[in-house]
């Protein structure tokens, strides 16, 4: 890794990822019922805490040196600091794999590493990157979301545009979140799963679509066009501003 994520980056990101856990594991635990998780680009660990809540005793954090043990969400024995830049493992494997808004803060060379990492370690994997001209701190690989389907399809892993269509109008969640995550499972991951699960398999050869609404998409249009060093210190200046509000917010109380 090139870029070293700051306390602030994590304060403002943990904001929005806590709550936009909720509703979404609220949605996949009663599908998926997975006993144990790993994320690799944890953070501090907000969502796998998130799960460990929804009753997952057996989680795995995965990220930079650089991220606060002082301030896990998870115990210190359930994080791991790994460069996500090579390959990871952890000698074992998970009921699921997770990865959200990771891969675009990682070279476009390691995107295949980080899928073979995340498909070495699980038959399901729940899967977010952003996508071209999203922006944010240190985004240097923002794709299309067929890139990392096509990247998941070469290692047997299918498409099940599963959380989209329950999610995508709920502005509690991240707009990056409801739009960009979708489940790849293998063949052996497909057993058991439900049909709110299996009716939204994404045919062989078909595209996923990039999501969102029309100011969405009216936003990628404009930051697509800004310099990346420009929408890193915007996205930079609003971190900040939004994890010193918070902050002030929790004073308070």
């Amino acid at each position: 890794m090139t870029h070293i994520y700051s306390d602030t980056f994590f304060d403002y990101i943990d904001q929005g990822a806590r709550r936009s856990a909720q509703h979404v594991i609220g949605l996949l635990a009663p599908w998926l019922a997975p006993a144990s998780v790993l994320d690799l680009g944890s953070g501090r660990g907000v969502w796998l805490n998130e799960w460990h809540k929804a009753g997952v005793a057996d989680v795995l954090a995965v990220d930079g040196d650089y991220v606060n043990l002082d301030q896990l969400a998870v115990p210190r024995a359930s994080f791991m600091a790994a460069d996500l830049t090579a390959p990871v493992c952890t000698n074992r494997r998970f009921d699921l794999a997770q990865s959200l808004e990771v891969g675009e803060h990682l070279p476009t060379s390691a995107s295949e590493t980080l899928v073979d990492s995340l498909t070495r370690a699980s038959d399901r994997v729940l899967f977010s990157a952003a996508v071209n001209g999203q922006g944010g701190e240190f985004h240097v690989n923002e794709q299309p979301l067929s890139f990392w389907q096509d990247l998941f399809a070469a290692r047997g892993y299918t498409a099940y545009d599963c959380v989209r269509p329950h999610l995508s109008k709920n502005r509690e969640i991240e707009p990056w979140y409801r739009y960009n995550t979708v489940l790849y499972v293998n063949e052996a991951g497909r057993a058991g799963l439900p049909a709110a699960v299996t009716d939204h398999a994404v045919g062989a050869g078909v595209p996923v679509q990039n999501g969102g609404d029309a100011m969405w998409r009216l936003r990628r249009n404009v930051v697509s066009l800004l310099p990346q060093g420009t929408v890193t210190r915007i996205a930079q200046a609003r971190a900040g501003i939004i994890a010193a509000r918070a902050g002030g917010k929790r004073s308070a109380a």
